[in-house]
This record gives structure tokens, sequence and C-alpha cells, in this order.
């Protein structure tokens, strides 16, 4: 216990004027009471009651800091509601996401976080760039490249990895030899990869959306890089090796959650950090 127990016992009890009672009000134990105002006795030296039967009365010395003992519980007592109605005031928070992890990988998860975290809402803002962060526009940003300013801190979460989709259907009615592909038009490491991957082979179409990409996947025109947890079982596509050797091609790369350094002791901003890194780590398999 501390000295503002000990104090608010004594305003309780001057108020209510027997131990039974401010206990009630206390929810309490009437002994508990009674040492609290013991304590408090001997802290500041002096008798601040005379036990009359079952109530207890101010003495002199009571009655002269009475008056400041209830200014002072009022002063904590405004203290502790705004604290109260800050802890339970609708915080917001900015979360900055590449379009499609924001959407496959992070919508999932939000109708979990709002029933752990009901007084926060998430800002989630779909948005490929670093830039917003030092904007202050975001608080939290999940990127797929580590940034190398200083000010930020970044923590790996899991690797995403591309691989070339087709329906197994279109594998099934076509040679070799008449695979059509699907390019990507964006830029990052990954396209530079599968620039590579596809040079000489016949690209029938090209978009800088990988919503599009599957569609056209899905509708058979060819095959496709995407993501994998962009790929559903019940898509019915099938990871599609190049070659003709049985060995899929694939690009992995690593996803951050990115923050300032001075925002990391926010409880609300290390709330959904943490709950971020809980559903998108990358967990081992089995």
């Amino acid at each position: 216990m501390n000295d503002w127990d000990d104090l608010h016992c004594f305003t309780v009890l001057v108020e209510k004027q027997t131990l039974t009672a401010a206990a009630d009000a206390l929810g309490v134990q009437h002994s508990t009471v009674s040492r609290r105002i013991a304590r408090l006795e001997e802290t500041l030296g002096l008798r601040l009651f005379d036990r009359i039967g079952r109530r207890y009365l101010l003495t002199a010395e009571g009655e002269r800091i009475r008056a400041q003992a209830q200014e002072i519980a009022v002063g904590m007592g405004s203290l502790l509601r705004a604290a109260r109605e800050q802890r339970e005031e609708m915080g917001e928070v900015a979360v900055s996401a590449p379009p499609l992890a924001a959407k496959s990988l992070l919508m999932p998860h939000f109708a979990g976080f709002a029933r752990r975290h009901p007084n926060i809402r998430l800002v989630l803002q779909s948005d490929a760039h670093i830039s917003n962060l030092h904007a202050r526009q975001a608080d939290i940003a999940l990127r797929l490249v580590r940034p190398a300013q200083n000010d930020l801190v970044a923590r790996r979460l899991r690797p995403v990895r591309y691989r070339f989709y087709a329906r197994e259907r279109y594998l099934q009615t076509r040679a070799r030899a008449e695979y059509a592909f699907l390019r990507l038009t964006a830029a990052g490491a990954h396209a530079q990869w599968q620039a590579e991957q596809l040079a000489g082979r016949r690209v029938i179409l090209a978009c800088n959306d990988f919503d599009l990409l599957k569609a056209a996947v899905a509708a058979e025109t060819g095959i496709g890089l995407l993501p994998d947890f962009h790929v559903r079982s019940e898509d019915g596509f099938v990871r599609t090796d190049l070659d003709g050797t049985g060995e899929q091609a694939e690009f992995a790369a690593d996803m951050y959650l990115v923050m300032h350094e001075d925002l990391r002791r926010s409880p609300k901003i290390r709330a959904v950090a943490d709950f971020l890194a809980e559903v998108l780590a990358d967990k081992p398999a089995g």
C-alpha cells in the first residue's frame, strides 16, 4: 500500500465516522481501514481521531489537516479518472503495407486484433513507399526491403516466396512448347529476377497488379509469378517448373516490420507491432 491509500482512507473515515461504513465504501476489510489510519498517524506523528464507541471523530490535529487531505483526494481522484479515460479512449495507429500484403496477410487477422485491443483503431494505408514513415504519415510499415535509414528500426518477420503458378488443366492440355507467360511489370528485386527467368519465353500479357495476374492465371491465360501467400488451395493452382526438370524456380525476399526508434515505447504502437510480429512471424513447418 502507499501513502495515497492511507490518505484516501482518512478522508472516507472522516465522512463515514465508523470503520465498518468506511470499509464498505472502500470495498476492504475494516481491519484494513484501521491499519491504514494507524500507519498514517504514525507517519504524520499526529493523533487524527478520537475513538468514541464505534465512531471515529476528528481531533484538533485531524481537523487542521482535513481540508488539505480532501484537496489532495479531489486532485488524485481527477488524476485517476483522467488516466482511466485515457486508457479507455480510442487511439489510432497507422500501418502502411504493400497493397497485396495488406489484403492477403493483414486483413484476415484484423478481427482478432480488434477483439484483443478494442480501444485501438487501425488506420491501414496500402502503400509501397517507405517515405511516409519519415513524413510521420504512418507509425508502422511492412516492407520487403530492409531500410537503410539509421532512425528506423526493422524487425525481420518472414520470407515472402514467389513462384510460377498455373491452373493444372492449363498444363495438362498444352505441350510445353505452347506455354504462354504472364509478366508482372513492377519495380523490385523480384521483378528483375522474373525478367531473367522469362528471357526468351513467350509473354502474352503484362500487368502491374498481382490480383490481375492471379485472375489471368485462373482464366487459364498462361503461367504467372505469384507470391505464395496469395495462392489458396481452393484456387486450383499448381507450382510450375519452367524447363521440364521438375525444379521449381523460386525467389524469396524477407518482410520487415519497420518503425521509428522514438515510437517503440508507445503502448498502443507497441501493441500493434507485437500483434503483427505474432501473426506474420516465420513459423516452422509442422
